[in-house]
């Protein structure tokens, strides 16, 4: 099966819920994407992710990126995802370019990391 092609299934620890204002959601054995700064008045979201090092560069990321935009739609009516990326986080800018999520900010010296301070790009993704 391809990369484009493969499907994974996201699952939240059971009574877990947005409403709280952010949400772990599970796909194992290859990692979890959450949902934080929920602005519900305003239909947004930012996402972090985490992909098991085994399954880095196989396409699992996206994957799970795209799995969460359609429970982002159907279960949260959810308007737009976003993601804070440090500019060295290269794979990160990658995997989220390649799922659709075009930067829309740049701040800088947003980050400290070892010992002085980087930029952080902003990007998003309107559903």
């Amino acid at each position: 099966m391809g990369q484009d092609k493969l499907k994974v299934n996201l699952v939240a620890e059971e009574g877990a819920s947005l409403s709280s204002g952010s949400l772990r959601l599970y796909a194992l054995p290859y990692g979890c994407v959450d949902l934080y700064s929920y602005d519900p008045l305003n239909k947004r979201a930012a996402v972090g992710i985490a992909v098991a090092s085994e399954y880095r560069h196989k396409g699992y990321g996206l994957a799970m990126l795209r799995e969460l935009e359609k429970l982002s739609t159907t279960n949260y009516q959810l308007h737009t995802l976003f993601a804070d990326i440090a500019v060295i986080n290269t794979a990160s800018l990658a995997l989220f370019t390649k799922a659709g999520y075009t930067e829309c900010g740049h701040f800088k010296e947003w980050l400290e990391y070892d010992s002085h301070f980087i930029d952080n790009i902003r990007m998003q993704k309107l559903l």
